[in-house]
C-alpha cells in the first residue's frame, strides 16, 4: 500500500509539471500552475511588474515613495537583492523565504554560468532568458502569458511593445534624412559618466535618429564609464540629456560647462523618472516611451500626437491598477 502511494504521489508530481524551452535551448520542468516569479535583475522584474506586480515573489532594491503606488503589491514584497553589477548578489535566504515557483535571469549577465549554479543549489527551476534588446521584451511578456496561462495580458503587451518598434521602423526615412543630433548622455551627480557606443543603456537613442558624440570603450555591461570633461568639451554636443535633475538644473551656471553649445542654446534636457526612468537604470520597458520622448525632443516635427496623450495612454497600459 505504501509503495502504491508513494507511486501515486510520483505520478501527480510529474502530472502537475510541464516543460518549458528557454531562450538558451534548455528544456527545465516548472510547475504547472505558477503564481510566484522571482526576476534576478531590475530590467526582467519591472517587465513582470508590468505583466501582473501580484506575480512578483521577492524585489531587487526598494521603491521610492513615488514609484510604491505604481507597482502595487510588489512595493511591499520582500527584498532579496539580485545580480546587476557591482558586485550585487542576492539574499539566498530571503529568496528561498519567498518561494518562488520559477526564476528568471539574463542569460548574457557577467558570471551568468556561476550564477545559474547557485540558483539551482536552491531546487527552483530557472529559466534563463534574453534581455539585450528593447525587441526582447516580446519573447519576455509572451513567456509570462505561457507560464501564468494568461495570454490575454500579455498580447496586450507585446501589442504596444510591436506598436512602438513598428513606429519608429516607420520614421527611419524621416530621421536619415535629418542631421544627426550629437548628444551627450550624463550620468551622475557630476555629469562626468556616460555610455559608450554598443552600450544597452544607449538602445532608445539609436532608435531616435541621434549620434552619440563621445568615442569611448566600454568596459563592462553595468557601463557608468568616466568622462573627462576635457572630452565633452572637445566633442560639444548639440544636445546634453541628463540623468540626473540636480545636474541639469545646475549646468547653466556652472563656469566649466556654461561654454558648451548644448548649454549656450538651452539644450540641456532632463530624463523623466517617474514612475521609473525613461531610458535606463534600470533599462525597462519604461524605454518604449522613452524612445518617443527622446524623438519629440529632438525632432519636434516628426511625431504626430500629444506625448501628453501617449503618456496617460502608456500608464493606463502598463499600470493598470494606479489610478491618474
Amino acid at each position: 500500500m505504501k509503495i502504491f502511494i508513494f507511486l501515486i504521489t510520483i505520478f501527480l508530481g510529474y502530472a502537475q509539471a510541464r516543460t518549458i524551452v528557454d531562450d538558451y535551448g534548455r528544456s527545465v520542468s516548472v510547475p504547472e500552475k505558477i503564481t510566484k516569479i522571482y526576476a534576478a535583475s531590475p530590467p526582467l522584474t519591472m517587465s513582470v511588474i508590468a505583466f501582473d506586480p501580484a506575480l512578483v515573489a521577492a524585489i531587487n532594491s526598494p521603491f521610492s515613495d513615488q514609484q510604491k503606488p505604481y507597482v502595487g503589491i510588489a512595493a511591499s514584497l520582500p527584498i532579496a537583492g539580485g545580480f546587476f553589477g557591482q558586485g550585487n548578489t542576492p539574499n539566498y535566504e530571503i529568496l528561498a523565504a519567498a518561494k518562488p515557483d520559477v526564476i528568471i535571469m539574463w542569460g548574457k549577465a557577467t558570471g551568468s554560468e556561476d550564477q545559474l549554479k547557485k540558483f539551482m543549489a536552491l531546487n527552483i527551476p530557472v529559466l534563463m532568458i534574453h534581455n539585450e534588446s528593447i525587441n526582447d521584451l516580446v519573447g519576455q511578456f509572451r513567456l509570462y502569458g505561457k507560464l501564468t496561462g494568461n495570454t490575454k495580458r500579455a498580447n496586450e503587451l507585446i501589442s504596444y511593445t510591436k506598436e512602438t518598434l513598428n513606429l519608429v521602423q516607420s520614421l527611419q526615412g524621416k530621421l536619415d534624412k535629418r542631421k544627426d543630433v550629437r548628444y551627450y548622455f550624463a550620468e551622475g551627480l557630476d555629469g562626468l559618466s556616460s555610455e559608450c557606443d554598443g552600450s544597452f543603456h544607449l538602445e532608445p537613442f539609436k532608435y531616435a535618429g541621434a549620434k552619440n558624440a563621445i568615442n569611448c570603450r566600454m568596459s563592462s555591461n553595468y557601463g557608468m564609464e568616466k568622462i573627462s570633461l576635457e572630452t565633452i568639451m572637445m566633442a560639444d554636443p548639440d544636445v546634453i540629456v541628463a540623468m540626473e535633475p540636480p545636474f541639469a538644473a545646475s549646468v547653466r551656471a556652472n563656469p566649466q560647462w556654461k561654454t558648451l553649445r548644448a548649454v549656450k542654446s538651452g539644450h540641456v534636457l532632463s530624463v523623466p523618472s517617474i514612475p521609473f526612468n525613461y531610458i535606463t537604470r534600470p533599462p525597462s520597458f519604461m524605454r518604449l516611451l522613452g524612445i518617443r520622448w527622446l524623438i519629440h525632443s529632438f525632432y519636434p516635427d516628426i511625431l504626430k500626437g500629444s506625448l501628453d496623450n501617449e503618456t496617460k495612454r502608456f500608464e493606463k497600459l502598463f499600470f493598470p491598477k494606479f489610478k491618474q
